[in-house]
This record gives structure tokens, C-alpha cells and sequence, in this order.
């Protein structure tokens, strides 16, 4: 879970420039990585998002 302020939001947040949710703000706390030695998919927390972790 990731706590932050309003402020916060929109200072690490993408605006959306179109499709249904223009306007709107986005934000991706987490990626994904390949894993060698499995070829499996992973996700994990970005790291400049450690901060707002909780």
C-alpha cells in the first residue's frame, strides 16, 4: 500500500492526453521484470516509490 498526498500525486503522476480517461491522472507504482533463470515475468515496487511504501 502506498500512502502520499494530493501534492505528491500530482507531482509523480502523467496527466492522460486522450482515449476515455483524458484529463485524468495515471500513475504505475510497480514494473516488471524477466526473471534469467525462469523466463518468468515478475513484478516489482519502483524504487522512487519506495518513500510513499507503507
Amino acid at each position: 500500500m502506498w500512502i502520499m498526498a494530493s501534492a505528491e500525486f500530482v507531482a509523480e503522476s502523467n496527466q492522460n492526453k486522450a482515449g476515455k480517461n483524458k484529463g485524468l491522472r495515471s500513475i504505475w507504482f510497480n514494473g516488471t521484470k524477466t526473471n534469467r533463470l525462469t523466463g518468468v515475468r515478475e513484478e516489482y515496487p519502483k524504487e522512487r516509490f519506495s518513500v510513499y511504501e507503507a
